[in-house]
């Protein structure tokens, strides 16, 4: 009996020196500030350390580790050690750690998730008529750079909501996506709407809406151009969602299904609107792609010319020290002739010379 209370009495104190983990989650929008906060109950001087989910100490104690004006210190005591991350991005996103280091080391956890909120929808309508004069309307809605996907429903009137054909295609990064919801409507009223709904945690329970009316669809007698004309986004009030209508009329049985399923799967050929918002970021991706591939034509060109002006050199070079010996043969071969030649006439002015020493007196 008396060891198991002494047992008892021995664990209060040891469990306080073992690790001891604490995980929490915070949610935040992005943009939006993150603040974290790390409180001990020890009262005695200790030190605390904050960590980054890429493992980089963010703070210990007072002190930043990190150059990045993004962390900065709210509050720092023998207790405590609270930070804030500003301006927060998907990036930020991930876990992050407090170290405690007293007689033991405590760790404290907290997962951070970062909500993206979509933009605003785009609607877009499609007609699809048959040689036979049926028809049928396809209808898009659209939202862009979303975390986590949002759900995306359509509203009949005020009281019939379905879910469409819904497809995400997320970006590089695997954190943002682009999301569409397509339906195909057979039967309709002319004074019939419909709204595209999007719902979202970044949202707090608010919608976004983007309505299209079924009178909006153009008459058998206009053109696809007069269809354009009246479905450019620039007719319409840029502070609400545009809404696009295209008309179709389709030359065989055979490919209805076909163009019907590229309607519900990919971005329709027909629609005449799109985001502005997207168009801009399309084309500054182009533009991007574009000077990189100029400057890396221009860095190869760069490359070339430098070897051939090397050659060139090296050639240069070659035929100079070429020139130089062929020069200085040929004037040491123009000595050695006036050499030779001197040598003669000398030979020549000696020879004359001891003939007339040997001519006799008597001659003379």
């Amino acid at each position: 009996m008396w060891w198991r209370v002494c047992s008892l009495l021995a664990w209060f104190p040891l469990r306080d020196a073992f690790l001891t983990n604490h995980t929490e989650t915070i949610t935040v929008e992005e943009g939006q500030m993150l603040t974290l906060k790390c409180v001990v109950s020890q009262a005695k001087t200790a030190s605390l350390q904050w960590l980054a989910p890429s493992g980089f100490t963010i703070f210990l104690n007072e002190h930043p580790a990190l150059k990045n004006s993004k962390y900065q210190l709210l509050h720092h005591s023998s207790n405590q050690l609270s930070i804030s991350v500003t301006n927060v991005t998907t990036q930020d996103e991930g876990l992050y750690k407090c170290l405690h280091y007293s007689n033991s080391v405590r760790t404290k956890e907290v997962k951070v998730i970062v909500l993206a909120t979509p933009f605003k929808p785009t609607l877009e309508a499609s007609v699809i008529r048959k040689q036979n004069g049926e028809e049928h309307v396809i209808l898009k809605c659209s939202t862009m750079r979303s975390k986590p996907p949002p759900q995306i429903t359509w509203l009949f009137g005020n009281d019939i909501e379905l879910y469409g054909k819904t497809h995400h295609e997320f970006e590089i990064d695997g954190k943002k996506c682009n999301s569409s919801s397509t339906l195909r409507v057979h039967a309709y009223s002319k004074n019939s709407t419909v709204d595209c709904i999007i719902r979202h945690k970044g949202l707090q329970g608010r919608k976004l809406v983007a309505s299209f009316q079924f009178k909006d669809l153009v008459p058998d007698q206009e053109t696809t151009s007069d269809v354009l004309e009246k479905g450019s986004p620039s007719s319409q009030d840029p502070q609400w969602p545009t809404s696009t209508v295209a008309v179709l009329e389709d030359s065989s049985t055979s490919e209805i299904d076909k163009k019907e399923e590229e309607h519900t799967t990919q971005d329709p050929d027909l629609t005449t609107g799109a985001n502005p918002q997207y168009l801009g970021l399309m084309r500054k991706k182009s533009g991007i792609l574009l000077l990189t591939l100029v400057s890396f034509l221009i860095f190869i060109l760069f490359i070339i010319v430098q070897l051939f002006i090397m050659k060139l050199r090296k050639a240069h070079v070659i035929w100079k020290k070429a020139s130089h010996s062929k020069s200085c043969m040929n004037y040491i071969t123009q000595l050695y002739s006036e050499a030779k030649t001197k040598k003669k006439k000398n030979a020549q002015h000696l020879k004359l010379k001891g003939e007339h020493a040997h001519i006799p007196e008597s001659i003379v």
